[in-house]
């Protein structure tokens, strides 16, 4: 069979089929709420289109310099029958593929945020900064020890074991992350290929610290409530 895998990585699978970035359900159908089109410059037009998660029913927002939307002879709005939805947007909110754990801190969940819109848009100082401060961030929450940066990083990687270590190694050698830059107002920008490397990498990292560990005690506690259960189950029917 074909591997297909690259669809879940997509944020428009089709006209009709989404990858959800609220409820994070994957291939879940949305239908399309509102749209609309506004002037971006004196020459160039832009469009808003709203679509709703028809799981969860949350609605996200989507521009595109490009008409998705057609009509038909009986004066129906549709999506334009050969438009890749995904191609075309070039910024979306929320702007991350899928929306990060509330359980993951707030002020390191807004510049990733930000700095996911910043690159969409390509804004890749913004981006950058926004990274920067990120990780900034998490040092302190953490209370990563060490008089650099990198020694900060190697901390963490000794604190959360359970971690791919690996991780935290393409964090340590980030090009231009020394601890005299990593607050500044003013740096070299990264890439796009580096930021989108970053951006995944500390997200991977901030879910095995402030999300796996939860998710785990939650699904340990389902089990034990399970198992109490049928103890007691058996105890009933034992004293009947």
């Amino acid at each position: 069979m074909e591997d297909q895998s690259y669809l879940d990585k997509k944020y428009f699978i089709s006209t009709d089929i989404y990858n959800c970035p609220f409820c994070n359900r994957r291939h879940v159908s949305f239908s399309r709420e509102d749209s609309g089109s506004f002037d971006w410059t004196d020459k160039k037009k832009c469009y808003v289109l709203f679509v709703r998660c028809n799981s969860c029913r949350k609605t996200s927002m989507h521009l595109s310099y490009e008409n998705v939307l057609t009509t038909n002879t009986f004066g129906a709005v549709l999506f334009r029958p050969d438009v890749d939805l995904d191609s075309v947007i070039f910024y979306s909110v929320p702007t991350s593929f899928f929306v990060l754990d509330d359980r993951i801190p707030s002020v390191i969940r807004e510049l990733i945020t930000e700095a996911e819109g910043c690159l969409k848009m390509n804004f890749l100082t913004g981006a950058s900064a926004c990274m920067r401060k990120a990780i900034y961030e998490l040092c302190i929450l953490e209370k990563a020890e060490g008089t650099d940066y990198e020694s900060k990083i190697k901390f963490l990687k000794g604190k959360y074991r359970d971690s791919d270590p690996a991780l935290f190694d393409i964090l340590a050698h980030i090009q231009g992350m020394t601890s005299d830059k990593i607050h500044e107002q003013s740096w070299d920008m990264w890439d796009s290929a580096n930021l989108r490397l970053i951006i995944e990498t500390l997200k991977t990292v901030l879910y095995d610290i402030y999300v796996h560990p939860k998710v785990k005690a939650e699904r340990s506690k389902f089990v034990q409530q399970l198992f109490e259960k049928v103890t007691l189950g058996k105890k009933e029917k034992g004293t009947s």
